[in-house]
């Protein structure tokens, strides 16, 4: 143990070695600086949505306690991807992805700090998503670096319950699927 916080080790290990120039961990509540204010609708319960831009982030440790824009998510995984932060073979370990269960149910494929999708005639994308109270990001870089999309949303649990307790569908979910499907297929 070097007695240093993961906040400096990351720091020194990822967002400067990545280059990753808006790349912050705020202090408390608040972030010096552009970000997107920050909204949960909580399935229907919370009428308005309730404004979580003023929320102390750091209870769901490093990640989730981050500010970073698209441009910097995109830059990291670049960097990452192409053996700048990381060993070869601390990449190899991070993309031996296993199938696990998400949130959500679903089964996908993951590795230590990696999240793989393989979308058929377009390749093998690795990156990460992650949501907080009110905010939602993914960012998927193709193995060979060719292919990158990341986009944030600032509005979570978005969709009302029916009267049996599920999701109901909603055209903000046919809109991300549109546009993750556009962003990672070649044009």
């Amino acid at each position: 143990m070097s007695g240093e916080t993961s906040r400096d080790l990351a720091g020194r290990h990822v967002i400067d070695r990545a280059g990753l120039r808006h790349t912050r961990f705020p202090d408390g509540p608040t972030s010096d600086g552009p970000h997107a204010r920050m909204y949960e609708f909580l399935w229907g319960l919370l009428e308005p949505p309730r404004d979580h831009s003023v929320y102390d982030m750091s209870w769901t440790g490093t990640g989730a306690a981050l500010v970073s824009t698209m441009d910097d998510l995109n830059r990291l995984y670049a960097r990452l991807l192409d053996g700048r932060i990381v060993s070869r073979s601390s990449l190899a370990q991070m993309q031996r992805a296993v199938p696990v269960r998400a949130l959500d149910g679903t089964m996908i494929e993951y590795g230590p700090g990696l999240h793989k999708v393989v979308i058929p005639g377009c390749g093998t994308f690795w990156g990460h998503d992650g949501t907080v109270r009110g905010a939602g990001t993914i960012s998927l870089t193709r193995a060979d670096g060719g292919r990158q999309m990341s986009v944030a949303v600032n509005l979570q649990c978005w969709k009302p319950r029916s009267t049996e307790g599920t999701p109901r569908p909603h055209p903000t979910d046919t809109a991300l699927r549109a546009l993750y499907d556009r962003s990672l297929r070649d044009a």
